[in-house]
């Protein structure tokens, strides 16, 4: 009846393994280290599917041949895990390294061939033990550094496996009665535990995997969707959304929002001399000057082609100017042959005002674009303040 009970956990695992693998889809991932890591781990349970069904469904209690492939399948599956868990941890091994060993684990099953059962036993838990502690190794930052819950969850998976893979050496090294075909030497009390954990742990395990996956594609694509490609800066459309924020916070707090426009001065002429390459490297220093004139509470987004907005919390529209004029002298003075050989100067023009109450950013922007245009029509390098607001 034990190795009946066992046998068929193992079957199970087996079959739950192909599951896993099954509701694995590689081609749905477009980051490279998440769609590694679904492919190693659907070859992983495929191996350990097949090399804990096949035995139990051709023959039972299990023959030498098929105490081997249970080894390999199961030793090799959690080895390809271990190289998967490492690509999603961001610890990327080379697929050489991962060939050799499974190499290795091929060489362990047919070294203890000769010794029967017993070295299938051994090779088996010994196996499983190494190719554990490796997976929590090459994982271990989903352990002690995760990111969410779901990360959490496979680092104690990966730790419960460790721990159970040592108590079954412990187990096998006081074990004093005959070697059974199921390889699993544990106290009767502890079969169910085993038996349990065996067959949950390839769907649970999947189940983790794809929501690691699934959250970390949409943070993806939230952040292509909020940040400006090329400068980091945020988009137009995550400006508005943050501004909502920082209009509730202005209208319950003391401090007023400034809004300011900056657009870089002949932008098209510099343009048209240096490349679009030189001019994209110009952009990408500007957001990184303009923002480093700012605290961690205030906004920064690429407007336009070369015109950026920022929103910053003052406490008075004399205060918003004296960041603003921060901005325009952060720009003049920059060493610009650092970025672009042959370019001597970058200067900006700027529009200040502040954000009345009741009012929308939309009619704020409108202020500020005027005071743009002054600034350039007084002869640009210049801030200059909304008549409004002033």
């Amino acid at each position: 009846m034990l190795q009946l009970d066992v046998l068929s956990a193992f079957a199970i695992c087996g079959a739950g393994s192909l599951v896993g693998a099954s509701v694995l889809r590689p081609s749905l991932c477009p980051e490279a280290a998440g769609a590694e890591a679904l492919r190693l781990t659907r070859g992983g349970y495929i191996a350990i599917g097949v090399g804990l069904t096949l035995p139990v469904l051709l023959d039972a209690p299990l023959p030498l041949w098929g105490q081997a492939v249970m080894t390999l399948g199961s030793v090799g599956g959690v080895f390809m895990l271990a190289w998967a868990l490492a690509a999603l941890a961001g610890n990327a091994q080379s697929r050489t390294s991962m060939w050799c060993s499974l190499v290795a684990v091929l060489a362990l099953v047919l070294a203890a061939y000769p010794a029967g059962t017993a070295g299938q036993s051994i090779a088996c838990t010994l196996g499983l033990t190494v190719g554990s502690v490796l997976m929590a190794w090459l994982s271990r930052r989903l352990l002690w550094r995760p990111h969410d819950l779901h990360e959490r969850l496979i680092g104690v998976l990966t730790a419960l496996m460790v721990f159970s893979s040592v108590l079954r050496i412990a187990y096998l090294l006081t074990w004093n009665g005959h070697f059974e075909h199921h390889l699993l030497y544990v106290p009767p009390s502890m079969i169910t535990p085993f038996t349990l954990m065996y067959g949950l742990l390839p769907i649970l395990l999947a189940m983790l995997l794809n929501n690691v996956i699934h959250a970390r594609l949409l943070a993806r694509l939230h952040k292509r969707a909020t940040t400006d490609h090329l400068t980091g800066s945020l988009t137009r459309h995550a400006l508005a959304d943050g501004a909502e924020l920082l209009i509730a916070r202005q209208q319950s707090g003391e401090n007023r929002l400034a809004t300011i426009m900056i657009d870089l001065d002949h932008f098209k002429v510099f343009n048209d001399r240096h490349g679009h390459a030189g001019g994209d490297a110009v952009l990408c220093r500007v957001a990184e000057l303009l923002q480093a004139q700012l605290r961690g509470d205030a906004l920064l987004a690429r407007y336009g082609g070369e015109e950026f907005v920022a929103l910053i919390p003052v406490p008075d529209l004399p205060a918003a100017r004296r960041v603003a004029e921060r901005m325009r002298l952060a720009l003049e003075e920059s060493n610009w042959s650092l970025t672009v050989p042959g370019l001597n100067r970058v200067t900006a023009s700027l529009g200040v005002t502040l954000l009345m109450a009741n009012e929308s950013l939309e009619t704020a922007l409108a202020r500020a674009d005027e005071a743009l245009y002054r600034a350039k029509n007084g002869g640009r390098n210049q801030v200059q303040v909304s008549l409004a607001a002033a």
